[in-house]
């Protein structure tokens, strides 16, 4: 973050050279080289692509598309009332992996959002394992309606 605060420091023989040259690529991917510079309302393109792809590698194939990739700095409680605008008389519930951050349920609950949690896999780098969230599914239906947030390849991971 230095170098890209400080960019004369890319010339900085001190910093290693991956470290300059992921800093420039982040330079070069602001508009007018400045990491000040205004982005698309859901986050830098550049960095939405390295989550995406984190995603997938990390969960061993599961899709994740830089289109579903929300990067936000406060806007928190207007998305949990997004989430929450749902149909009928049943609440909204949201999956949430769990560890999760610890403000997360709070901001949940205050947007009257039920939480649904499902556990990572530890031992895989904090991967999301399908079986997990089906089961975190089934359990949350009948108490609230869990909002679906990708697809398979072959279908929808819940309706």
């Amino acid at each position: 973050m230095a170098a890209c605060l400080y960019p004369e420091l890319l010339t900085d023989q001190s910093f290693p050279l991956d470290v300059r040259l992921r800093a420039q690529r982040l330079l070069e991917a602001c508009d007018g080289g400045s990491v000040g510079s205004y982005t698309a309302s859901s986050g830098l393109l550049h960095v939405r692509q390295s989550i995406a792809e984190f995603i997938i590698k990390r969960d061993a194939g599961v899709p994740s598309c830089t289109k579903n990739v929300f990067i936000s700095s406060g806007s928190q409680k207007i998305i949990v009332r997004l989430l929450a605008s749902g149909e009928g008389e049943i609440q909204t519930g949201v999956l949430t992996p769990m560890p999760s951050p610890h403000t997360l349920p709070t901001l949940l609950d205050e947007g009257e959002v039920a939480l649904v949690p499902y556990r990572l896999v530890e031992e895989r780098g904090w991967a999301v394992d399908l079986d997990e969230l089906h089961r975190a599914v089934t359990t949350a239906r009948g108490r609230c309606q869990p909002r679906p947030f990708f697809k398979s390849q072959s279908s929808t991971i819940f309706t």
